[in-house]
């Protein structure tokens, strides 16, 4: 085995078991109940998910009919969606191309998607709003983009409520960015209205947004997070909280969902 084969495999491993921890769990599973209230029943809808990394929020959409195509950077991540898609027999609805997501010019097919997710991808750019703008031509008029992006304020509070450090949360009050420790880059903290404002900028309308994981990130109980038998307890709770207001303000992401202005709109 190469080097270079041994260090991808390394990596898709480490992310195996970072994905699979409770509170990422949890995180695909809210997120897959907003987007399925989204869709809701009907024809099946064409979905492009840019940075999809293996699939894991594409897999459930295509088990609901739609199709879905995956655009990600990392060969073994698509690989991973594919072998994943092939043993939930959906591998003839999911889709994958290798490119830089973060390049100018995707291979995109204009008005051709009724759903574009971009899930943990924005905030690594230092500048979203040229690929939100060329997402948004991706959408047919009147289609719909999900964002999932990190909540500054959940920092301060995890680091104060959870790891009882005042200290580093004070410092982390006017930080803006903050380092992924799991990938080893920075991510650029925006506050949910610059966002908005983005959005719009970028020609989307009808802008809302819920919590994801409003209190699982400040439970500092390892035997209650790690509980089978408390899941669905705590997945109940989280989704009655991610739709109301203070709770979904101070969840750990905010998943965003916007419309393409209709055609002709003002």
């Amino acid at each position: 085995m190469s080097e270079q084969v041994a260090e991808a495999d390394a990596v898709l491993t480490a992310w195996r078991r970072n994905q699979d921890q409770p509170w990422n769990r949890l995180r695909y599973l809210l997120v897959e109940a907003h987007l399925q209230r989204l869709i809701g029943a009907g024809a099946a809808w064409r979905v492009l998910d840019v940075g999809a990394g293996d699939g894991r929020d594409a897999l459930p959409l295509a088990q609901h009919g739609h199709t879905v195509l995956l655009l990600d950077r990392d060969a073994a991540m698509l690989a991973e969606a594919e072998r994943r898609a092939a043993a939930l027999t959906v591998g003839d609805r999911i889709h994958t191309r290798q490119v830089d997501v973060s390049a100018d010019d995707l291979p995109l097919d204009p008005g051709g998607y009724d759903l574009v997710l971009c899930h943990n991808l924005l905030q690594y750019l230092p500048d979203p709003l040229p690929l939100l703008q060329a997402l948004g031509q991706a959408l047919r008029p009147g289609g719909w983009i999900s964002l999932l992006i990190p909540n500054p304020a959940s920092e301060t509070l995890r680091l104060a409520l959870q790891q009882h450090d005042l200290v580093a949360a004070c410092a982390s009050l006017m930080a803006t960015t903050h380092r992924n420790h799991f990938y080893g880059v920075e991510m650029h903290l925006r506050e949910l209205p610059a966002w908005c404002d983005l959005l719009g900028d970028a020609g989307f309308e009808a802008i809302d947004y819920v919590g994801v994981r409003c209190v699982n990130d400040y439970i500092n109980a390892d035997t209650i997070k790690f509980s089978e038998s408390g899941f669905p307890q705590l997945l109940a709770l989280e989704i009655a909280l991610g739709r109301r207001s203070p709770y979904r303000e101070i969840a750990r992401l905010w998943q965003i969902t916007a419309r393409r202005a209709m055609r002709g709109a003002q």
